[in-house]
């Protein structure tokens, strides 16, 4: 018979931690359960999906001999966080596998699976480096819309991770493309050092966003880099996801160094001013796909013109705080381009527009990040 008592709230926190590991469609049942594995003081909570990996650690308040147990997840979970009182109590039958859960009054039997046919844990003996996890965070912001969805192409469905030579410098860049937008943001003063970072490493979007939530309140964390595999461990969490083949496009072609695209002719916009002469322009056009929206630069006024699928037709104009140095025209989705008004930190828009199918880029930069988004022109 096994014993252990946990603080409600520390095991719920460990438990959400669990939740986006846990194989949800149950191919294999044992990956709906959690692995409980303790000893001693110590108690880690494990969780997989075969993509990612997740390992949360609680202390015990109570020393406990060796063991485990593979409890149901979604059972486990749902009584954590109606449970009464400050305790969870697990008494377990080693000889039955049934797990009997106290919390206060209230009782609970739960049949467990065998924790021998819980996968084994993904461990790695490469150099670990720290890291700003925070920073990268905080950044996935600006670059999430514009990732391709998994199950169109899972090559560009994730965020690239890559150090490159900007003039005479070393800077850590991240990436999203959908093929028809690209997000591109520089963090400045960002030292990352890890294995194969020079030639890019590249997290599923998915991934990304579970890190996120899990690290959300970390500012440095471990990482290492083992195969095809990535280790975050930071605030007793280990989580392991497993990376995707980097096969981006060369980028760098398509935006240039950040000294040609600052000497480009560029217009100013007050960012509310556009977004809601956006928003009005295409209120005709609210339910279509695509936001098909002409762009007239001529002075100091921006010109805007959309026409629905149903032959109705819509304009606005505001005016720009700079000009272009001559007057420019551009059609794109205006869907993208509220998309990246929307991250956006600064109350002015910096647009570049170019001749020709080029793309519209608009750029932002602070004392932390340089930040090129491009979304390609429409024929109209």
């Amino acid at each position: 018979m096994i014993k252990l008592t946990f603080k409600r709230e520390e095991l719920l926190k460990a438990l959400d931690h669990c939740s986006s590991s846990i194989e949800k469609k149950h191919a294999m049942p044992i990956l709906g359960h959690v692995l409980f594995k303790f000893k001693g003081n110590e108690c880690t909570l494990n969780a997989t999906n075969l993509e990612t990996t997740v390992l949360s650690k609680i202390i015990l308040s109570d020393p406990v001999d060796e063991g485990k147990i593979a409890v149901p997840a979604k059972y486990i979970h749902d009584i954590c966080k109606v449970a009464r009182g400050e305790n969870i109590f697990f008494k377990y039958d080693t000889s039955s596998n049934i797990l009997d859960i106290t919390a206060e009054k209230s009782k609970y039997t739960v049949p467990c699976a065998d924790a021998n046919d819980f996968p084994s844990i993904p461990v790695t003996k490469k150099p670990s480096f720290q890291m700003e996890i925070g920073r990268l965070i905080n950044s996935f912001k600006k670059l999430q819309f514009s990732m391709t969805e998994h199950n169109v192409n899972k090559a560009y469905s994730g965020v690239l991770i890559i150090k490159v030579k900007d003039g005479d410098k070393n800077v850590v860049e991240m990436v999203t493309t959908d093929i028809h937008r690209i997000s591109v943001l520089t963090l400045k003063n960002f030292d990352l050092d890890i294995e194969g970072i020079e030639k890019g490493i590249v997290i599923s979007g998915r991934n990304f966003a579970e890190l996120s939530k899990i690290f959300a309140e970390t500012e440095k964390a471990e990482v290492n880099i083992d195969d095809d595999k990535m280790f975050i461990t930071g605030n007793n969490v280990v989580f392991i996801s497993r990376l995707l083949k980097n096969e981006f496009p060369n980028y760098r072609t398509v935006i240039g160094g950040y000294a040609s695209i600052d000497s480009k002719d560029t217009s100013m916009i007050n960012r509310k001013e556009l977004v809601d002469g956006v928003k009005r322009v295409i209120a005709l056009n609210s339910e279509e796909k695509i936001w098909a929206t002409k762009f007239d630069f001529k002075g100091s006024v921006l010109s805007m013109t959309a026409n629905s699928n149903f032959g109705g037709n819509s304009n606005d104009e505001i005016l720009v705080e700079k000009p272009f140095d001559i007057d420019k025209s551009v059609g794109i989705n205006a869907r993208y381009l509220l998309d990246v008004l929307s991250v956006l930190d600064k109350q002015q828009v910096s647009i570049i527009v170019e001749e020709g199918l080029k793309p519209l880029t608009i750029k932002e930069e602070t004392d932390n990040f340089y930040y090129v988004h491009m979304v390609m022109p429409l024929r109209m």
